[in-house]
């Protein structure tokens, strides 16, 4: 017996941020990250015209976006070599500072007709509190937007990659202004 329903393809994503120039005094412990409500889902997510939110046919993530946002954070920060260590654990209080994470957006916007091009828009805030003491270092926020998407699954998908490392190089970025520099 043949089916003729698409089989669901799964897409990973493995964002790419610059070596920091300058490594921080720093442990950096990154708990679970949060998502917008209507983000965390393993399905892929799209905005139509009139704000109808929709997913794409037959494509997904690994697993929630929260949990596999996790996930490709922890890998991201660990490879910018920015910190002495990145982990979801809390190892210690020395050096080591908290990074809450919440993903505001993480969609592709489809053009007004339907025909044309799509948007991509990924949104990250953060938040840096210094383990130790509780206090808080910093705030930041990225708003990154790729205009001009061919409407692919692989396309969208490779332009909300793009998208997320930027978003994570400018948080980094900001948070370097923040953190002890290792000497």
């Amino acid at each position: 017996m043949n089916s003729h329903v698409p089989t669901e393809q799964v897409y990973r994503l493995a964002p790419r941020v610059g070596v920091m120039p300058q490594r921080a005094l720093a442990h950096l412990y990154l708990p679970r990250i949060q998502v917008s409500p209507a983000l965390d889902t393993s399905r892929i997510t799209l905005v139509r015209p009139g704000f109808q939110q929709d997913f794409i046919a037959n494509s997904r993530w690994p697993d929630s976006l929260a949990i596999y946002l996790h996930s490709v954070m922890l890998d991201t920060l660990s490879h910018s070599e920015g910190f002495l260590s990145v982990s979801d654990q809390l190892l210690s209080n020395n050096e080591v500072y908290k990074l809450l994470l919440r993903v505001s957006a993480f969609h592709v916007e489809y053009p007004p007709s339907g025909q044309g091009r799509a948007a991509v828009v990924v949104g990250l805030e953060a938040i840096l509190v210094r383990e130790q003491d509780q206090r808080m270092i910093g705030q930041y926020r990225a708003d990154i937007r790729k205009e001009n998407t061919q409407v692919s699954t692989s396309k969208i998908v490779e332009a909300l990659n793009q998208a997320l490392g930027e978003g994570v190089t400018s948080l980094m970025t900001d948070m370097a202004n923040d953190l002890p520099i290792l000497r």
